[in-house]
């Protein structure tokens, strides 16, 4: 995305006058204040944005600023990673969207809209990660609830993983293998197929989703959702990766995914992938804390600091065996 503005504002120009631009040799004619005034201008402003995003505060983030998240983050940890990083996500948004007509559209509105744009990279990334870090602090409590409080959501992540300690082990080992940050996802995939099949009801089953940087989950994201890791991939994996036609379920989160062609059977609105929690693999979230060699570590507790009432509240009715309607 251009970020460079002009060093002289519209009104010294002269329409006689022809300015010389201080990073050249040769002189410009100076355009006319009209072509100025009617010249649509890509993401930049000039004024302070009419709509001011803050930081959401999240559900316990009074304690947490003043305990940390117990088991997991110290104060001085808690703020790096939310209060200072979060901010920092916010603001550069700010700046992105100030005098545009979407500059008060939510975080994941802003993802949708500008993922397949390659002029709005730098929104689309700020606005992703603002996204995504959200979801993982929102997923975390002071007294988090255990899965075994929530009997349906458990059975029905043991009919798809066989154990919890499957998925559990299966999720961290995902993380810890990242190389480079990124985010890991549990999402329930509606069977877009055959929406009337599954267990008890469910029309689709768990899968466990990594996306690398600021990647999305979102499949309506298309090729944003960044789900190689490019650090570890040679060229010619990574022609195959954007070429592939989807072989499993794993795969059928890629951009020529039959699900993503049969995105109209959902209601208005719908989505055929439902992320309901994400572990953030970044090392300022755990560098401080846990040190150099602590990301494993740091894995394994949050696991265990889990809010699986939030997890719950995340999750679709057909997931827990709810009866749902799917257009036909």
């Amino acid at each position: 995305m251009i970020t460079r503005r002009l060093a002289r504002q519209a009104s010294a120009f002269s329409q006689s006058t022809p300015w010389t631009c201080p990073s050249c040799t040769r002189a410009i004619a100076a355009p006319s204040r009209t072509t100025i005034a009617s010249s649509p201008s890509r993401f930049l402003s000039t004024t302070r944005p009419l709509f001011l995003r803050d930081v959401p505060k999240l559900a316990h983030q009074d304690r947490f600023t003043t305990d940390g998240i117990p088991g997991l983050l110290s104060p001085g940890g808690f703020k790096i990673a939310w209060l200072d990083y979060q901010r920092l996500m916010v603001e550069k948004l700010n700046d992105l969207t100030a005098g545009e007509p979407f500059e008060n559209s939510q975080t994941k509105d802003l993802v949708l809209r500008f993922a397949r744009d390659p002029l709005a990279a730098s929104l689309f990334n700020h606005a992703s990660m603002a996204h995504n870090n959200n979801f993982f602090f929102s997923g975390l409590s002071t007294s988090p609830l255990r899965l075994d409080a929530v009997p349906n959501v458990k059975e029905s992540l043991i009919d798809t993983f066989g154990s919890i300690e499957t998925l559990k082990a299966t999720m961290l080992d995902t993380a810890s293998a990242m190389f480079g940050p990124g985010f890991v996802w549990l999402v329930w995939a509606r069977d877009l197929n055959n929406p009337t099949s599954g267990q008890a009801g469910r029309h689709g089953a768990w899968r466990i989703l990594s996306t690398y940087l600021a990647g999305t989950p979102y499949p309506e994201a298309g090729y944003r959702q960044q789900g190689l890791d490019t650090n570890t991939s040679n060229a010619s994996e990574y022609k195959g990766y954007m070429n592939q036609q989807p072989a499993n379920a794993v795969g059928s989160f890629g951009p020529f995914s039959t699900s993503a062609q049969k995105q109209s059977k959902l209601p208005p609105g719908g989505t055929n992938i439902m992320p309901v929690l994400c572990v953030n693999t970044w090392e300022h979230v755990w560098l401080r804390d846990y040190g150099i060699h602590g990301k494993r570590a740091f894995l394994s507790d949050w696991w265990n600091c889990i809010d699986w009432s939030v997890v719950e509240g995340n999750t679709p009715g057909e997931a827990k065996g709810q009866n749902t309607w799917v257009r036909a």
